[in-house]
């Protein structure tokens, strides 16, 4: 089964950072139901990653 998406936008809820996460949690948000959660890479915060902005 390939992964539908190769990469996401995200912005952090706590201190406002954007960035493209291209990780491997990608192929998790296609096949999961729980939210798929991601570490901001400035502040560390646990972001969701939404699949209307994945790519």
């Amino acid at each position: 089964m390939e992964c539908l998406y190769t990469s996401c936008r995200i912005t952090c809820h706590r201190c406002g950072h954007t960035w493209t996460y291209m990780g491997n949690r990608l192929f998790s948000l296609q096949r999961s139901r729980r939210p798929v959660k991601v570490g901001c890479p400035r502040c560390y915060a646990k972001v969701v990653l939404d699949a209307r902005e994945a790519r």
